[in-house]
């Protein structure tokens, strides 16, 4: 009798648990990875970036890559419809880490940080820029202008760049 009440009682105890378990899931953070660097001055914190947004995909998280000030030019297309990450290559060793890292084969396949940023976008990333700074330097004649971006990319107004700050639970700034 008292394995009998012993293996009701744990029966219970995992009933319980697995239902408060599966009426509050497990929220997914909103991440937002602020992109400021020039890749063509200094090319580390970009390449960071785009690895940490892929972590946070595969961790469940929502994730929003920005592009912001200097890193803005970055993703203008050229009269060749080329931006400066279509032309930066991933480099061999660093595909080969982050696939070790996340078993991953559409990795190994990608040519330039372009394609990354793509792969990013179709694995759910959120991929914006500051629209009015697109205005202030002429890439753009309007804040929603994407004449000369990629269709991936979302230009934002000052409120909602703000709001994609203010509202992110996690905040990376490269």
């Amino acid at each position: 009798m008292k394995k009998m009440i012993i293996f009701s009682a744990a029966i219970l105890t995992a009933a319980f648990l697995f239902s408060a378990y599966s009426s509050n899931p497990v929220e997914k953070k909103k991440v937002l990875i602020h992109i400021v660097s020039d890749i063509k001055k200094n090319d580390g914190p970009p390449c960071v970036a785009v690895d940490v947004a892929l972590a946070n995909l595969k961790l469940g998280n929502n994730v929003e890559v920005l592009f912001d000030a200097d890193a803005a030019w970055n993703i203008k297309k050229s009269n060749d419809g080329k931006n400066d990450y279509d032309r930066y290559e991933v480099p061999t060793d660093l595909k080969k880490l982050v696939n070790d890292q996340f078993n991953d084969p559409d990795i190994l396949k990608l040519k330039n940080f372009g394609e990354f940023l793509q792969m990013l976008h179709k694995k759910g990333a959120k991929i914006t820029i500051n629209g009015t700074w697109n205005v202030l330097t002429n890439v753009e004649k309007e804040i929603k202008g994407k004449t000369k971006m990629p269709d991936y990319i979302q230009p934002l107004n000052l409120k909602e760049l703000a709001s994609s700050i203010n509202n992110s639970d996690a905040y990376y700034r490269y």
